[in-house]
C-alpha cells in the first residue's frame, strides 16, 4: 500500500482506459452530441457529474483488482453482488459489451460511408475482419495495440476540441447560437433531462469496462498506484468529453444531417484534418472491437485456441449481420440509456460492500489498539 507510485505505470493505465472507452461513439462524435452537446453548456456540468460517478467506480474496481487479483476477471461481479446477482451482472456485462461492439462497429461502417462513398456494410466488413484477425493473435497482441493507439485518439480529439475554443474566441456569439440551435436540430438525444444523461453516460461506461479496469489493477504493484491511474484516466477521458462538447457546439451547422459529426467538424475544420480524423476514427473502431471481442470470447475459452477462435468467429459474423443494418446513430439511442439503467444496482452494491470493508477494517484497527492497551496496562 506504501509501494511508490511508477508515473510509466499510472500512464499506461490511464491511457488504455482512454483507448477502451474511445471507440466509434465518442470518435465520431455521436454518442458525446447525444448524452452531452444536446444540453449546451449544461452538457459541460453533465460531464463533470460523469467525472464524479465514473471516478468512484475506477477507484474501487482498479484497486479491487490490484487486491485480489482474481483468476477471471469476472469473479469481481461475485465479489461485490453475491452469487446469484453476481451471475446476473456477469451476463448483463458480456451482453453489453457486446452491444457496444455492434454499435462501434456501425460507426466505423458510417464513417467509411460519410467519407469515402462506400457503403456502409462493406465498410463494417472490413472492419470486423481486421479486428478478429488480431483477436485471433491473443490477449498479449491486444495489450500492444492499446499501448500504442490510446494516446493517439486523445491527441486529435483534443486538436479538435481546440479548434472550437478559437472558434469560439474569435466569435462569441457562435457559442450560444449553437446552444440555441442543437437542441431543435432533431438530433437523437439520450435523455430529455442533462444531469441524467451525465449520470446514464457513466452508467453505461462502467458496467462496459468492469472486467478490464480489474484486469489492469492486477498489473499494479500497489493499491495507490492501482486508484491513481483509474482517477487519471477518467479525468482524462472526461477531458476529451469536454473537448468534444465545445467542438460540435463551435461547428454544429458543419453535422447536421450527418451521421459522424467530428468527423464533418474535422473536414469542414481542413481536408487534410478530416483525412486524419477519418483513420482514427478507423483506428478507434478496430482497436476497440478488438478489445471487447476479446473480452466476451475469453470468457468461454482461452485465447489462440480452436474454441476461442470458433467462438470470435461467430460472434464477428453476428455483430456485422446487425451492425452494417441498423443506422448508427439509432443503435446508440437504443442500447446505451437501457445499459445505463441496468447498472444502477451494481454501482449501489459495490459502494456498499467497499463502505463495509472500510467500518470493518477501522473496527478492527480499534479492537487491536484496544487489546494492545490491555496487553500493557
Amino acid at each position: 500500500m506504501e509501494k511508490s507510485i511508477s508515473l510509466k505505470r499510472v500512464v499506461t493505465l490511464a491511457g488504455a482506459m482512454c483507448a477502451f472507452w474511445i471507440g466509434a461513439g465518442v470518435a465520431t462524435g455521436q454518442e458525446i452530441l447525444q448524452f452531452f452537446t444536446n444540453s449546451g453548456l449544461k452538457g459541460i456540468i453533465a460531464a463533470c457529474i460523469f467525472m464524479t460517478i465514473t471516478g468512484v467506480a475506477t477507484y474501487f474496481l482498479c484497486g479491487v483488482g490490484q487486491k485480489k487479483k482474481f483468476e477471471n476477471p469476472y469473479d469481481v461481479f461475485e465479489y461485490y453482488c453475491g452469487k446469484w446477482i453476481g451471475k446476473f451482472y456477469i451476463w448483463f456485462s458480456i451482453v453489453s459489451v457486446y452491444s457496444s461492439l455492434v454499435v462501434i462497429l456501425a460507426g466505423g461502417g458510417a464513417t467509411i460511408n460519410q467519407y469515402y462513398g462506400i457503403p456502409p456494410y462493406i465498410g463494417t466488413v472490413i472492419l470486423a475482419l481486421l479486428a478478429l484477425g488480431t483477436a485471433l493473435l491473443g490477449i498479449e497482441k491486444l495489450i500492444q495495440v492499446l499501448g500504442v493507439i490510446g494516446p493517439f485518439k486523445v491527441l486529435l480529439v483534443l486538436i479538435l476540441g481546440a479548434f472550437g475554443i478559437g472558434a469560439i474566441v474569435g466569435s462569441p456569439n457562435i457559442l450560444s447560437e449553437g446552444i440555441r440551435r442543437i437542441p431543435t436540430a432533431g438530433f437523437e438525444t439520450a435523455s430529455s433531462n442533462w444531469a441524467w444523461s451525465g449520470v446514464l453516460y457513466a452508467l453505461l461506461c462502467i458496467i462496459n469496462i468492469v472486467p478490464f479496469l480489474v484486469s489492469l489493477g492486477a498489473t499494479t504493484k500497489s493499491m495507490k498506484e492501482a486508484r491513481t491511474g483509474g482517477v487519471v484516466g477518467t479525468v482524462t477521458y472526461t477531458i476529451v468529453i469536454i473537448m468534444l462538447v465545445i467542438a460540435e457546439l463551435a461547428y454544429y451547422q458543419s453535422f447536421i444531417g450527418k451521421q459522424v459529426p467530428a468527423l464533418a467538424i474535422a473536414s469542414h475544420i481542413s481536408p487534410v484534418f478530416g483525412m486524419v480524423y477519418t483513420l482514427m476514427i478507423v483506428v478507434a473502431v478496430y482497436s476497440a472491437v478488438v478489445s471487447m471481442l476479446v473480452m466476451v470470447t475469453r470468457k468461454f475459452a482461452v485465447d489462440k485456441t480452436k474454441k476461442f477462435n470458433l467462438i470470435a468467429t461467430v460472434l464477428t459474423a453476428v455483430a456485422i449481420m446487425f451492425g452494417g443494418v441498423i443506422p448508427f446513430a439509432k443503435l446508440v439511442n437504443i442500447i446505451y440509456p437501457i445499459m445505463g439503467y441496468l447498472t444502477i444496482a451494481f454501482i449501489i452494491l459495490m459502494i456498499s460492500k467497499e463502505l463495509r470493508m472500510k467500518t470493518k477494517k477501522k473496527d478492527s484497527n480499534v479492537e487491536k489498539e484496544r487489546d494492545n492497551k490491555s496487553a500493557i496496562s
